[in-house]
């Protein structure tokens, strides 16, 4: 089992070692891989000031520099990511505005007629005139729906397809940097 102060040494060497990086892994546990926002020094004193003492080994162990390597790996790979989701991101777009044109279109009919109705007679008129731009507003809202559903399916493949090998990249990069990772993907857990 590894002692708290030796974790600390390593992980301070392993810095001190790369002076340079401006990224590193696991600064934070719920972060993969995160720019650099105060000293790395500071990180490591909160961790051993705040952190419960059964978390300190893990966090100090998988707390390491982003290699330059590494950081164009991730650079990369994000820039694939974009690029991948862009399109798609676009067609939705598209595809959102002219179903949300229509629709504001038939809401807005709808509204009007609402707001001559109550104009004239609140109670009855308001009521039924309410019922009225509801039911005229539904089918509206159903295309809108039909309308944009399908880029909206075309943008989530894309985004998971591009998300994976973004993930894929990451994590390959991570285990060069950090051999004693216990990053599961969405937080480091506690080696065992």
């Amino acid at each position: 089992m590894r002692i708290i102060e030796q974790a600390e040494k390593d992980c301070r060497a392993a810095w001190a070692a790369q002076p340079e990086a401006t990224q590193g892994w696991c600064i934070h546990h719920g972060q993969e891989w995160e720019a650099l926002s105060v000293p790395i020094a500071n990180r490591i004193a909160y961790i051993l000031a705040e952190k419960p003492k059964s978390e300190q080994v893990t966090r100090l162990d998988n707390m390491r520099p982003m290699s330059a390597a590494s950081a164009a790996i991730v650079a990369t790979a994000w820039k694939a990511y974009d690029e991948a989701t862009a399109t798609a991101w676009k067609a939705y777009d598209e595809a959102t505005a002219t179903a949300w044109k229509a629709y504001e279109e038939a809401k807005a009919t709808a509204w009007k007629a609402y707001d001559e109705a109550k104009a004239s007679s609140y109670d009855e008129a308001t009521a039924t005139a309410w019922k009225a731009y509801e039911e005229a507003k539904a089918p509206a809202w159903k295309a809108y729906e039909e309308a944009t559903a399908p880029a909206w399916k075309a943008h989530e493949e894309a985004k998971a397809t591009a998300w994976k090998a973004y993930d894929e990249a990451t994590a390959t990069a991570h285990r060069a940097d950090v051999s004693t990772h216990t990053w599961n993907g969405k937080s480091i857990f506690k080696s065992t």
